[in-house]
Formats: C-alpha cells, structure tokens, sequence
C-alpha cells in the first residue's frame, strides 16, 4: 500500500475499507448483503451455521477500536497495516481467538497504571510490524501478503503470527540497552502456529530477541534453556482443551508472558525455573 491508495478486506457480511491519505489511515466498515449463487447456497447448506455466522456489533466496535489503537498510530507503516487486513481475512471463529485476545491485552495495559512510562511497562500484545527486511516487488499483487507478519495459509487451514513480549525491566540485570535494530528495549519476539482443522492446536516456531537475538539473556545456554521450556507450554497449552471459552490464543499469549516472567526472575534470584513449575502457572 502507498498513500492514496484503498485496500479492502471481506469479511462475511462486512466490507472494511483502509484508505490511506496523505499518510492518515481511515477505516471504513460496511454492512453488506451476499448474494450466493444457487450452486454455492447447496454446498454452504453443509455448513450452515458457518454460514449464517456474522461478526457481531461489539466485534465490530472491537476491531475498529484496534484499528484507531494499533495500526493508524504514527509513524505509518506498510507491515503493519497488511497485517491487519490479512487478519480480517481469517474465518470468523479464528479472528475472533485474534479478537479475545486483542481485548485480554487491552484489559491488560487498562489494569497496570502506575507510575511507569508506557515504554518501561512489562506488556504483550499482536506484532503487527515485519522486521524481517524482505525485499518485495512494490508492484506486485502479492506484496501487501509479503509485508504482512501475519501469513494465512488458507490451504492447510492455518495461520502464522508472532506476539512480543516486553520483559519487566525490574528483573533485568544491568546491560547497555544500545543497539537491537528495529526492537524495543528489553523484548523478545514469539512466533507461533494456529493450525485450525480438525484438532486446534498452537504450535512455537520460534522465539527472537534485541540484543544479538538473546534479549537480555547473558549467557547463550540460560537462553536455549529458556526457548525450550517456551516450546514446551506452547505445546501444552496450545492443545489443551480446558476452558477454551476465553480463547485459545489468549491463554497461550498468558502462558507465554508468565513463563518469560519467570525464567528471568529465576536467572535474577539464582534459583532457575522448572518447565514443571511454569506449567502450573497459567489460569
């Protein structure tokens, strides 16, 4: 996208038009009517309660509310809007995991106040920007797909995100906070899998950070520690199919920060942390 250009997205029964002018971002939603040909009608009649189904009126305010928070915030940036159309491509049932917990981060950030500056603020939320540098061709029909950090692998029914994680400065021993080009201070970056067929699960593909890509870990062997026990909740968490009411997605983003919070504590207090005993810390 570039300024002036329009892009929309589908979402059943909604339109949401992003239109960028003169580098301020509009969202647009519009309610519309599908029509379906006759064909089309006898194959959804399979499924038709995945076809009746519609975003309701708090999802919508929710997503224009995020909109107006995440993506048209200064400076603008292309990653960062393709990846919130690609999430308005997803299925319903799967934008709404997106939805809880994009509301869950925000009860999050309303709860902390305190005296703390924004930035200095431990948090987790949805990456929206791509880092990665990818060289694309800005006139290809793919490349807002290609910005986006945000991949939909609509054959396989799944989808690939990260969310970062900004650690608590409190139990960060003291290190020079210069350098990690394009990262915050004191974060780390994890990227997971929500594969949405017959089984739902939430894999760990991966975990990144400032700093040489070991955030503030100082020692190489405490951070492989760490991305194994990450891989570990993940999975379990990921697959479990207790309480899923609150969103899957949700409680592997809660899993996630508890787990960081406490390998870092354990490497300040000198006492280590058990996978065992990360496990036993999620809701």
């Amino acid at each position: 996208m570039v300024p002036g250009s329009d892009c929309m997205s589908f979402c059943r029964g909604y339109v949401f038009a992003v239109s960028v002018h003169r580098v301020q971002l509009l969202l647009q939603v519009l309610s519309v009517k599908r029509f379906h040909h006759h064909q089309q009608q006898q194959q959804q009649q399979q499924n038709s309660a995945a076809a009746q189904e519609e975003l309701t009126q708090p999802e919508i305010s929710e997503i224009c509310d995020y909109f107006s928070r995440r993506v048209a915030s200064e400076p603008y940036d292309a990653s960062r809007v393709a990846s919130f159309i690609t999430l308005l491509t997803l299925p319903i049932s799967i934008l709404r995991e997106f939805l809880k917990l994009i509301a869950w981060k925000k009860g999050l950030a309303q709860a902390q106040g305190g005296d703390l500056a924004p930035a200095q603020k431990p948090r987790i939320e949805l990456c929206l920007e791509n880092h990665t540098g990818l060289n694309t061709d800005e006139n290809s029909e793919n490349s807002s797909v290609a910005k986006s950090n945000i991949h939909y692998d609509r054959p396989h029914n799944s989808v690939d995100f990260a969310l970062t994680v900004v650690l608590d400065p409190t139990l960060i021993p003291h290190i020079n906070a210069a350098g990690g080009a394009a990262w915050l201070p004191y974060c780390v970056s994890v990227s997971l899998r929500f594969s949405f067929a017959e089984n739902p699960n939430v894999s760990f593909l991966g975990m990144e950070g400032s700093h040489g890509g070991r955030a503030c870990w100082l020692r190489v062997d405490d951070w492989e520690s760490c991305k194994q026990r990450m891989a570990r909740i993940v999975e379990v968490n990921g697959s479990s199919t207790t309480d899923v009411s609150q969103g899957r997605l949700r409680i592997v983003a809660d899993s996630v920060q508890r787990t960081l919070h406490l390998c870092l504590q354990g490497l300040r207090d000198g006492s280590g942390v058990t996978t065992s005993s990360v496990m036993g810390q999620h809701d």
